[in-house]
């Protein structure tokens, strides 16, 4: 989760990912290790600086760490700017051309009858490819046709 966040953050390959890190939280590399590691007596991060390092890379890893452990998901926001009927009709197609996918991807998982890793996975990756275009097709339709307050 860390690791991937802070890929994010700048100039890549590990000790620079991690120096970058460091360098958000006005911290030194090898304290930033410490807590990454939770060595020498060092806690993990705090909130605020998971918080900081997912803001500054833009990323929905954390977020994504502590939904799954309460059996929640992380969807993105849409943008949702000018729409019209035309982009709803678009939205919907994309969400029931992902919903076939993912029901080929079941019907083909449950031809030998056990869902292997590799189905699990595609599986799961459909499902919230799924969730996340609902998601926005929802909120684009209210956008669309809420009522103006």
């Amino acid at each position: 989760m860390i690791n991937k966040t802070v890929q994010r953050l700048g100039r890549g390959g590990a000790i620079g990912e991690q120096a970058d890190g460091a360098a958000l939280l006005n911290m030194n590399l090898n304290k930033f290790s410490n807590h990454l590691r939770q060595v020498k007596g060092m806690n993990f991060f705090q909130f605020d600086e998971l918080v900081e390092m997912t803001v500054t890379s833009q990323t929905p890893y954390i977020a994504q760490y502590f939904a799954e452990r309460i059996n929640h998901l992380v969807v993105p926001m849409p943008e949702v700017g000018e729409l019209d009927s035309v982009d709803m009709f678009d939205c919907h197609l994309q969400l029931n051309a992902i919903k076939g996918m993912l029901d080929k991807a079941i019907e083909d998982a449950k031809a030998d009858g056990v869902f292997d890793a590799n189905e699990r996975k595609n599986i799961k990756e459909l499902k919230q490819k799924y969730q996340a275009t609902f998601e926005a097709f929802m909120l684009k339709l209210d956008a669309l046709y809420a009522e103006d307050l």
